[in-house]
């Protein structure tokens, strides 16, 4: 009887150790899962993130270009307006030259003038005389 008993106590306490070994194992097992479910979220974050980097370098490669050719019209835009500065200089300095030019045709103007009008008062004397 003792023997039964003693028999049915280890039974009952490699069922509970079996039961408990099971329960662990489940446990084990969901956790696995919930890693495993956290790991490929984290894989497919990590991908989402990777390609954003990717587009951002993309973009930076863009607004690098973008920035490289503005300085470049702008570098252009300058050359054009020094262009137009030194013509509209070299065209006022030739209006100074024009100008100087016809004040001396009209000085020359009026020394033809006082002359023609000498040749005309000698003609008017020379016609009198005659």
């Amino acid at each position: 009887n003792r023997l039964n008993a003693a028999i049915e106590g280890m039974r009952q306490s490699l069922m509970n150790s079996v039961l408990r070994v099971r329960d662990a194992s489940s446990q084990i097992d969901t956790g696995s899962r919930e890693l495993t479910a956290g790991n490929m979220d984290l894989a497919q974050r990590t991908e989402s993130t990777a390609t954003s980097l990717e587009q951002t370098a993309a973009s930076m490669e863009e607004i690098t270009a973008t920035v490289k050719l503005n300085a470049d019209n702008a570098e252009q835009a300058h050359q054009l307006a020094k262009s137009v500065s030194d013509t509209a200089d070299h065209g006022s300095e030739m209006v100074c030259y024009v100008i100087e030019k016809m004040r001396d045709i009209a000085g020359s103007s009026a020394r033809i003038a006082d002359i023609l009008s000498v040749i005309d008062g000698i003609a008017f004397q020379t016609n009198i005389l005659a």
